[in-house]
């Protein structure tokens, strides 16, 4: 029997939406760890077959008040060194880069809104993502992470260089929320509205336009997190 995804989820509001959608729908078990509902991480990552770390309002540098931040990383070391595949979204993405020697910092441009997103004209990113073209995905983040050496950047945005890197091929880091569905976004706008009280429609988004758009980048989001999904999972021991 294939091993489970072990799923980290740093908060109740940043649930793993469409990331296990599409685990359930290719029948891929999973286990998710809620540290807000008081899970503990397990002490190994060894009995996983992948870990993906999910996003939170928290920063990964805040250990001290998030300790299990610190825990994180070292499954994360431990996964990279025995090529059990992991993947990260935001924070998860900031969490992995940091795991593998790279820093975070405070973002030069905050980021809240649906974002276009240019993969590298490379062909480990055409690999990735499928194709080379710009796509538009949904981006909630005041932080940026300056990517380990030996990782290679698949995609940058206009107000953040970093949007995705992959090491070994085989772990992925994302700095957009590609797991973002609209209901999970629209939660967001509902209870953490001062990140848009200063929207300048540049690289914050007002309220209104993020609903809006919602329905028309939505479902074409979906469709390039399947593909970034299915790539990552290539790699997923199935035994």
């Amino acid at each position: 029997m294939m091993k489970p995804i072990l799923v980290l989820q740093h908060a109740h509001y940043d649930w793993p939406a469409y990331f296990t959608d599409c685990l359930i729908n290719w029948e891929i078990p999973f286990e998710t760890i809620n540290i807000a509902a008081g899970d503990v991480l397990p002490f190994t990552i060894t009995d996983y077959s992948g870990f993906a770390v999910m996003g939170g309002g928290m920063s990964s540098n805040d250990e001290l008040n998030y300790p299990h931040l610190t825990h994180a990383l070292n499954l994360i070391k431990e996964a990279v060194h025995y090529r059990i595949p992991v993947i990260g979204h935001c924070l998860g993405g900031q969490l992995l880069a940091k795991a593998l020697g790279g820093i975070v910092i405070p973002a030069p441009y905050h980021e809240v809104g649906w974002h276009t997103i240019a993969p590298l004209h490379t062909a480990t990113a055409y690999e990735w993502f499928g194709g080379l073209a710009p796509v538009t995905l949904f981006e909630w983040h005041n932080e940026t992470y300056l990517p380990p050496a030996n990782a290679q950047l698949l995609a940058s945005s206009l107000y953040c260089t970093n949007q995705a890197f992959v090491y070994d091929n085989i772990h992925l880091g994302m700095q957009f929320h590609v797991e973002a569905l609209p209901e999970k976004i629209n939660h967001w706008l509902d209870t953490a509205r001062e990140d848009v009280a200063l929207a300048n429609e540049a690289n914050v988004h007002s309220e209104e336009r993020i609903r809006r758009e919602n329905w028309v980048y939505a479902e074409h989001s979906q469709a390039v997190a399947r593909q970034l999904y299915t790539r990552w999972l290539s790699n997923v021991s199935r035994y």
